[in-house]
């Protein structure tokens, strides 16, 4: 029987009209999704060749529909599934993939025309569906006919056939390889819902990467058969490992067959092994249930550990081979840099490379994540002599006086060389502090910011202290305690920091056209009470700012407390780093 039938829009419909698919192969997935739903165990996917006119049909044993359901729930646009029947479907209790109900027209992303043929309960329902249609009547898409036929068919056949025809010339054609890959993610460890594209099963090792088969003869006389790829990358937890096939079904969960127990191997990189191992009927004593495997099976613990070894020497293979063209990708750019390296240091900075590309492939790094890697490390052990030397001093005998003297020796040597080097940046951050004092709108905040970490300013006693949380709390706290809290504009910017033995700092910062004076030196005096009261112990204070009154005492309640204005800071610092220079600069 023929007739027409019509679209019924849902009211979500204009929150989707902007949604697309990034791929032919992501589109042609929502349709096997709908094959999910409807709880079919089998899907068959036939992709046309280049070149050729053939369709892409669809094809699966699921429920089908009625033609009831066709007209109302099917051509429902927006109106997913689960809505009308719930997250899980009633008889395999799979969860429904469909969530906007728009899937089962992702087709004509790719096509211009879509026929659907569906069948149960003994009656088969076309529809066929023209995408050229729907977008000359788009204004009143509920008013597009749609060709809508019935026939008889035999009671025992249920399933979907969907053919995708005139396909869209601006896209290329699902490929067989990606789409597979794509499928694999999340049906490649089914074991009710087999994917077949032009007629090849989808499994969860379909991924890129370098597929490896072997046979194990078991000790009662069975082989098992296992088909596994190294993957180019590390996968998700969830979709690596093996799994064990007894007769067709799957076993438990993913194994690495006591991979994880091999040290020397990372989790990054037992996490590229992916694939199956099929094993016939009864080879392998499995609990009472039949879902999971008895561990202390013979048979199973003599296919663990010679998968082990095969895993691994796949892995080993992979890894080997992936580090060798890395190396030769970068050989030449690292024998370029070597060339400025002393001869003595070469071999040692080589092996140290070599490992670190071993180490990064092993851990999954992309190529341009390494090369930037590589060139880091290059920079540092071409401008630091403290590795070399450090190194031959953890490799020297305790034993050999002689060589451990000589490093010793060479390691002050390069201390030496590092403080000139140090002393040097010193001065250019001393130039770049200088040009942020001389700025009259420069704040309080911001020379903070640039002396917090850079005590050493201060003066060689001062380098090694450090502020935390804790110490910045305090200070703020001090602030509060002196000037009051409502006192926002006038509060002052305070850093109090500590070194190892508990020496104390408090610095108050003021801005660069602010001169220092008596004010300021009875505000320190109730700062140095405050602190000493809460603290227990001395604080050295600080104030420092565009000049200072020259009257201000340097003494007072037994405590020390210094003014200083940032020329005066700066022009210390540099007479000391300058003094430093020199000394180096006449050593024999």
């Amino acid at each position: 029987m023929s007739s027409t039938a019509n679209f019924k829009v849902d009211p979500r419909l204009a929150s989707i009209l902007g949604d697309s698919y990034s791929s032919s192969e992501h589109a042609l997935k929502e349709l096997i999704d709908n094959s999910w739903d409807a709880e079919a165990t089998e899907v068959r996917v036939t992709l046309p060749t280049i070149l050729s006119d053939d369709p892409i049909i669809v094809e699966d044993n699921g429920s089908g529909m009625k033609p009831a359901e066709v007209r109302d729930e099917y051509l429902n646009i927006a109106s997913p599934r689960w809505t009308r029947k719930g997250e899980k479907t009633p008889n395999k209790n799979r969860l429904v993939k469909g969530r906007r109900g728009v899937g089962k027209f992702a087709g004509l992303i790719l096509a211009s025309r879509m026929e659907l043929e569906t069948t149960a309960l003994g009656i088969a329902t076309c529809v066929e569906v023209d995408k050229e249609a729907l977008l000359r009547d788009a204004k009143d898409l509920e008013q597009v006919p749609l060709p809508f036929a019935t026939k008889e068919a035999a009671p025992n056949l249920h399933g979907t056939r969907i053919v995708l025809s005139r396909m869209n010339p601006n896209l290329n054609l699902p490929q067989p390889d990606r789409l597979k890959q794509i499928l694999a993610r999340d049906y490649g460890r089914e074991t009710d819902f087999a994917i077949l594209v032009n007629g090849e099963r989808v499994f969860a090792f379909d991924v890129p990467g370098t597929t490896f088969e072997c046979e194990v003869s078991l000790p009662n006389g069975a082989t098992a058969k296992a088909t596994y790829t190294v993957a180019d990358k590390p996968l998700p937890a969830k979709h690596s490992g093996v799994v064990l096939r007894q007769g067709g079904k799957t076993i438990g969960k993913a194994h690495l067959f006591g991979l994880e127990a091999v040290d020397e191997l990372s989790d990054r990189l037992r996490r590229r092994i992916v694939g199956e191992v099929n094993v016939p009927p009864d080879a392998i004593e499995l609990t009472a249930a039949g879902g999971n495997v008895i561990e202390s099976d013979k048979s199973f613990e003599h296919l663990s550990g010679e998968l082990q070894k095969q895993f691994h020497e796949s892995l080993t293979q992979t890894h080997t081979n992936e580090v060798n063209l890395a190396k030769g990708r970068w050989k030449q750019q690292m024998d370029r840099r070597l060339v400025s390296v002393p001869e003595h240091r070469r071999g040692i900075i080589e092996q140290r490379m070599n490992r670190l590309i071993s180490r990064a492939y092993q851990e999954g790094e992309k190529d341009e994540r390494i090369g930037t890697l590589v060139d880091l490390v290059l920079d540092a052990l071409e401008h630091d002599e403290y590795w070399a030397v450090c190194n031959e001093l953890h490799d020297t005998d305790r034993t050999d006086v002689m060589h451990l003297a000589d490093a010793l020796l060479e390691f002050g040597l390069c201390d030496l060389a590092f403080m000139g080097r140090q002393a040097k940046s010193r001065l250019d951050f001393l130039k770049s502090l200088g040009r942020l004092a001389d700025n009259p709108d420069t704040l309080e905040k911001q020379i903070h910011k640039a002396i917090e970490k850079n005590l050493w300013v201060l003066g060689p006693q001062y380098s090694l202290m450090a502020s935390n949380q804790r110490l910045a709390t305090i200070a703020e706290q001090c602030g509060e305690a002196v000037i009051g809290h409502a006192a926002n504009k006038t509060r002052p910017d305070l850093l109090l920091s500590q070194d190892a033995f508990h020496n104390r700092l408090l610095i108050e910062f003021k801005r660069p056209n602010y001169e220092v004076g008596r004010d300021d030196e009875t505000q320190a005096k109730k700062y140095a009470d405050w602190l000493k009261s809460r603290l227990q112990l001395s604080v050295d204070i600080v104030v420092i700012g565009g000049t200072t009154d020259p009257t201000l005492c340097d003494e007072y309640s037994g405590k020390r407390t210094q003014f200083s204005s940032y020329v005066k800071l700066i022009a210390d610092a540099q007479a000391s780093l300058d003094w430093m220079l020199e000394q180096l600069a006449e050593k024999p």
